[in-house]
């Protein structure tokens, strides 16, 4: 067998190899599927009990969501890592080409962060939360929190039927609706009354600026500065104290934030 028809083996090979692997892959996706069906039912119970309550919205965690799903991985805290550690009805392997590719093989025992799963199936599980009809349905930025709202039934979408009311009342009320003249201002000269004398002076008392009869008024004080005892220095107002936020869990793996979300 020359050279060229050995790499030609070869290729063919790493070619049925691949296959192989994609295959494998496609067992995890198949799994996954089965997952976020299920964390979709969690979801649509979360909101059953919160619509109960005579609420019209609702922020559930997709990790505290895959807590409660059968047989979910599961990760243990290494180094500050949260790393899947049990893989329940799958496989590393599986996962690994069905998100990473399958042109390498798998070397078993390579870590895989926790939140790197979960972020395969946040977009899926996403995608179908939507499609349930909320008025408004979006991921919290940074988390696993995904925040919808439902229509409450007090609200109704308006129709513009209040417009022709206006209409209606102005035209049986049409006399009650004629132009009024406004009464006059107070002090103004009732009409018909004549008008006064050319000698008189104003009401207000005021004389013309070329008057200079009698002596003029005593000039102004200046004012009076306060006194040291009443000058006190204000202090700049104080900031209010911002409460320390809560941090976040690394790896983006959320705390639970209730009894009943926890494990």
């Amino acid at each position: 067998m020359s050279f060229a028809a050995t790499l030609s083996k070869r290729v063919s090979a790493k070619q049925q190899e691949t296959k192989e692997r994609q295959v494998e892959g496609t067992k995890w996706l198949a799994l996954e599927a089965k997952y976020i069906d299920t964390a979709v039912d969690l979801f649509k119970q979360r909101c059953t009990r919160v619509a109960q309550t005579m609420l019209c919205t609702v922020t559930v965690s997709f990790e505290v969501l895959t807590r409660d799903v059968p047989n979910f991985p599961a990760y243990s805290v290494k180094d500050g890592s949260y790393l899947v550690d049990n893989w329940g009805e799958g496989e590393a392997a599986s996962w690994y080409y069905a998100r990473r590719g399958a042109s390498d093989p798998f070397a078993h025992g390579t870590p895989i962060q926790f939140a790197e799963l979960l972020e395969g199936m946040m977009p899926k599980f996403l995608e179908k939360v939507k499609a349930m009809g909320f008025i408004r349905c979006g991921r919290e930025p940074g988390t696993w929190r995904v925040k919808v709202e439902w229509r409450h039934p007090d609200e109704q979408p308006k129709n513009g039927s209040s417009n022709g009311n206006g209409s209606s009342n102005g035209h049986h009320n049409g006399s009650s609706t004629a132009s009024v003249a406004p009464p006059p201002p107070p002090g103004s000269p009732k009409r018909g009354a004549p008008p006064p004398p050319p000698d008189e002076e104003p009401s207000s008392g005021k004389r013309p600026r070329a008057y200079r009869g009698s002596s003029p008024s005593p000039p102004k004080s200046p004012p009076k500065s306060p006194s040291p005892s009443k000058s006190k220095s204000k202090s700049p107002p104080k900031s209010p104290s911002k409460s320390p936020s809560r941090t976040e869990v690394p790896s983006c793996t959320e705390v639970p934030t209730s009894d009943d979300e926890k494990r």
